[in-house]
């Protein structure tokens, strides 16, 4: 029987509500519920249950934008499984971690576990900057004439289930923990044999243990690399052992985890090249550029959280020209002049300071180019949604722009793209366009669509639509079936608590709590 701590569950939940479920969808709305019930029901109701017998619950998935030409599949979990299996890894987290090669070594630098209270999973002062200064450390300090660079196909959807559970099972004691996560990967990758599942924080710590085992073999052969992810990077002496270490790198991979280098990301430069391209390049120097000087003008500022919402009105006349310094607008607009070769690092800097700062001039700039930002499209919706000087009439406005470009642009053909549209009206009424959702339920199939409908329809008050399909409920399935339970909260008087009573008996505890929080915290 395995059950899992308070504690950990606690610090688990808090992980969820500070760094988000995925990096990749909007937090679901019932971390709210669970939050409003964590207490009184939901915890209890985890701490109650065996894990071992603990049945995962339905996620979902979808095609989601890797760059302009590319995609990946992402998967958000049921928000009781997420907290179940975050808790899961972290309790035996220091295990997995212990059974790396040590982040003193300096070969390894993604995902290193180091949980605080604060809900940090990952140590922070570990990361792709520290690859990047480590390559080129040992681009001075070996005699290195060509660098390798390699990086895995498809590597979190292609990593193969019995190399992960072999190292799990090697690496801690704690079996039951072991067992409980090599059944949530199984149910998620229906019983296939191979699969991590993107998007979840606690996968990844999987797969830097699969990942470990090339790293301590590459070594055993006294190569000399480091890591970031499935990026690796070999520093050689002459161009034949560059090939025979590529070789090397290609044959354990394949040997070891069935895994495959990716053709046209792999390559062997000089190191005059690789210092020119890669330490050197313009975007990368623009890019920490505009960082540095971000930080250090807000600093000045007296302004310590660089991520916090910053009013421009409250801020002196000397340090407001150091911002406008930075030329966010015409840096936006050189990117999207060379759109086939926009730098996604850059551009989501700038929509997140412009955002950040308020600043409303690139509004019309981003929505007018919006088929050139296809890789950036969230963090455009992002910068809409932040922009707090939008009165009512220009987010009236902005609001059906938005609905229009999933008809008339590009980016409407994701159902993912069309999430991130839909989620704006579910926060607020004041993006208005409410006369347009029951004719877009209809038009849009797909669940992802569908549920952001729901509630948007809910916060719009549309109360003769939930009327009429309150005995449909039980058709859903279980994320639109949370959605509407939540968004029928806007039916008047005591219409919906009676409602919502008479099917309590066909209600989960994630369900019931959903009706517990709306209940106070109606649509």
């Amino acid at each position: 029987m395995l059950k899992l701590a308070p504690d950990t569950l606690d610090w688990a939940l808090k992980h969820i509500e500070t760094f988000g479920d995925t990096d990749i969808f909007p937090v679901p709305f019932e971390y709210q519920a669970i939050r409003h019930c964590w207490d009184s029901d939901i915890k209890p109701y985890i701490l109650s249950q065996d894990i071992t017998n603990w049945q995962a619950r339905p996620y979902r998935r979808c095609l989601t934008p890797k760059h302009r030409f590319g995609f990946r599949i992402a998967t958000q979990f049921d928000p009781l499984d997420t907290i179940i299996f975050t808790a899961l890894v972290a309790e035996i987290g220091n295990d997995l971690e212990s059974t790396r090669l040590p982040a003193s070594a300096n070969v390894a630098f993604s995902y290193r576990f180091a949980p605080l209270a604060t809900g940090e999973m990952y140590k922070s002062s570990i990361g792709f900057s520290e690859f990047r200064e480590q390559s080129i450390a040992l681009l001075k300090n070996t005699t290195s004439g060509y660098i390798v660079m390699a990086d895995i196909a498809d590597f979190y959807p292609r990593i193969y289930s019995h190399p992960l559970e072999n190292a799990l099972d090697e690496c801690s004691s704690q079996k039951e923990h072991i067992n409980a996560i090599k059944r949530f990967l199984n149910k998620w990758n229906f019983t296939t044999s191979y699969g991590i599942p993107v998007g979840s924080s606690a996968t990844r710590l999987l797969a830097e243990l699969v990942l470990d085992d090339i790293d301590r073999g590459l070594i055993s052969e006294g190569v000399i690399h480091c890591r970031f992810v499935d990026d690796f990077r070999i520093f050689c002496s002459t161009e034949r052992e560059a090939h025979q270490q590529l070789a090397l790198l290609a044959h354990l991979l394949y040997e070891n985890l069935s895994l495959t280098l990716q053709q046209h990301k792999t390559q062997i430069i000089s190191a005059t090249a690789f210092e020119k391209d890669f330490v050197d390049s313009q975007e990368k120097k623009e890019i920490t550029r505009l960082t540095t000087n971000f930080k250090e003008i807000l600093a000045k500022a007296g302004i310590a959280n660089t991520y916090d919402d910053i009013d421009i009105k409250t801020l002196d006349t000397k340090t407001k020209k150091q911002l406008a310094g930075l030329n966010l607008i015409d840096l936006l607009k050189e990117q999207i002049k060379d759109c086939n070769n926009l730098d996604i690092p850059v551009v989501r800097f700038a929509l997140r300071r412009l955002g950040q700062f308020d600043d409303m001039k690139g509004l019309n700039l981003v929505l007018s180019h919006i088929d050139k930002l296809y890789p950036v499209f969230v963090e455009v919706v992002q910068y809409c949604q932040n922009l707090r000087s939008l009165n009512p009439e220009n987010k009236h406005k902005v609001g059906k722009i938005l609905l229009g470009l999933l008809d008339s642009s590009l980016v409407g053909h994701l159902e993912f793209h069309r999430l991130w549209v839909l989620e704006t009206f579910t926060k607020s009424i004041e993006w208005d366009n409410e006369e347009a959702f029951a004719a877009l339920f209809n038009k849009y199939t797909d669940d992802f669509s569908r549920r952001e409908i729901i509630l948007a329809l809910g916060r719009s008050k549309n109360i003769s639509w939930f009327k009429s399909r309150k005995r449909d409920i039980q058709s859903f399935g279980p994320w639109l079936k949370r959605a509407f339970l939540a968004a029928a909260s806007c039916l008047p008087g005591d219409e919906f608590t009676h409602w919502i009573k008479s099917i309590s008996i066909s209600l989960d505890p994630l369900e019931k709590a959903i009706g517990k929080w709306v209940k106070d915290n109606p649509y």
